[in-house]
C-alpha cells in the first residue's frame, strides 16, 4: 500500500471515529516536561508561602514573649525571669539549658524538681497563658517541640510516659525544653580572651552566677536543691540593643527556618521588645564574629557540636545580632 492510500485510510478513520492520531513520543515527552516544570514551580511557591507564614507566626510568638517579660517585671519588683543555665561560665554548663523551662521527676511525671526558670516562669506567673507561644511553628517534633511535652493526660510542662517513642532524640533526661532561648543580656560587659573564633577576643555582656534555691509553683512538689544560676537582672539593667530570645541555635544544620532545604536565618527578640529577621547570607563571613560566622558554629575545640554545646560561641552569637 502506497503513502497516498495510507493518507486516504487515515482520513476515513478520522471521519468514522471522530478521533485524531495519538501524540508522538516527542510530543508526549514535551507535554510531560511542561507539566513537571509547572508542578515544580507551584510546589516551590507553596513551600515559600508556608515558610513565610511560619516566620511571621514565629515573630509574633517572640513579640508576645517580650510583652510577657514586661508584665513579669512589673509584678516582680522590676526583675525579669532568671536565666536557666546551671553552672554557667566560668562553670561547665552548656547553652542549650537556656531553652529549658523546668525539669521534672522523671518519665511520666509533671512534678517539678528544678525550676521553673526562663520562659517557664512567664507561664507560671500567668504573664503568658499559652505555653505553645514558647515554640516555633517550624519545629514539629523532637526535644524542642511543643507536642513532645503536651499530650492528652500530660499537660505542659510534662514528660509523658511514652516520651521515648514520641521523641527519638530523648536521652533519658526529664528536661522540658522550648524552641526559643531565653537569655537577656546585661549592659555590663566583659572580655573573652579565646582563640579560634575569629578576632581572638570578644567583648560580650557580663554573666554572673550565684547559688540559689528555686521553689516549684505546684503544691506538693518536693523542696529543691540549691544550684548555680545566672543572677536575675532588673529590666533597667537589660541591654535593649542585645538579643533576649531567638530561634533554636544548636547546630547550623538544625536551624528552624529554611529556604529550599537550606538554613535561611532566625527571628531575634531584642531587649527593647522588637523582633527582627536575621538572614544567614550577609552575616556569615568567616572570622568576623558575625552571628553566622562558620567558626562560631563549627569550632575546632568542641568537635563541631555547634553553639548548643559551646558557651563561648553561643555568647558571641547572642551578642552579635544587630537591631
Amino acid at each position: 500500500m502506497n503513502k497516498s492510500s495510507l493518507n486516504q485510510l487515515a482520513a476515513v478513520h478520522r471521519r468514522q471515529t471522530g478521533s485524531a492520531w495519538a501524540f508522538t513520543l516527542t510530543e508526549l515527552l514535551v507535554v510531560m516536561g511542561v507539566v513537571a516544570m509547572l508542578a515544580a514551580v507551584l510546589l516551590s511557591a507553596s513551600f515559600t508561602t508556608q515558610e513565610r507564614a511560619m516566620r511571621a507566626e514565629c515573630a509574633s510568638n517572640l513579640k508576645q514573649i517580650g510583652v510577657g517579660m514586661a508584665i513579669y517585671a512589673a509584678e516582680n519588683n522590676d526583675y525579669v525571669p532568671l536565666i536557666s543555665w546551671e553552672n554557667a561560665p566560668p562553670g561547665n554548663g552548656n547553652p542549650w539549658q537556656t531553652y529549658e523551662a523546668c525539669r521534672t521527676a522523671g518519665v511520666g511525671s509533671s512534678i517539678i524538681t528544678e525550676g521553673p526558670y526562663g520562659l517557664g516562669l512567664l507561664f507560671f506567673a500567668h504573664a503568658i497563658q499559652n505555653p505553645q507561644t514558647f515554640y516555633c511553628p517550624a519545629v514539629l517534633s523532637g526535644s524542642f517541640a511543643f507536642a513532645t511535652y503536651s499530650q492528652p493526660g500530660w499537660p505542659w510542662p510534662s514528660i509523658p510516659a511514652d516520651m521515648a517513642s514520641v521523641d527519638p532524640q530523648f536521652d533519658g533526661n526529664p528536661y522540658v525544653r522550648c524552641s526559643y532561648s531565653y537569655y537577656p543580656q546585661s549592659k555590663s560587659t566583659e572580655t573573652l580572651n579565646e582563640t579560634g573564633y575569629g578576632s581572638g577576643t570578644a567583648i560580650v555582656p557580663k554573666l554572673t552566677a550565684e547559688k540559689m534555691t528555686l521553689v516549684s509553683p505546684n503544691p506538693g512538689d518536693p523542696p529543691q536543691y540549691a544550684i548555680d544560676e545566672p543572677v536575675p537582672l532588673l529590666s533597667t539593667s537589660v541591654d535593649p540593643t542585645k538579643s533576649v530570645s531567638t530561634d533554636l541555635l544548636q547546630t547550623f544544620a538544625t536551624l528552624s527556618h529554611k529556604t529550599s532545604g537550606q538554613p535561611a536565618g532566625v527571628n531575634v527578640l531584642f531587649g527593647d521588645g522588637h523582633v527582627k529577621w536575621v538572614p544567614v547570607r550577609g552575616n556569615n563571613t568567616r572570622g568576623s564574629n558575625l552571628p553566622f560566622d562558620p567558626k562560631l558554629w563549627d569550632p575546632l575545640d568542641v568537635g563541631g557540636e555547634g553553639p548548643g554545646e559551646d558557651p563561648v560561641g553561643f555568647r558571641i552569637i547572642m551578642n552579635g545580632w544587630r537591631p
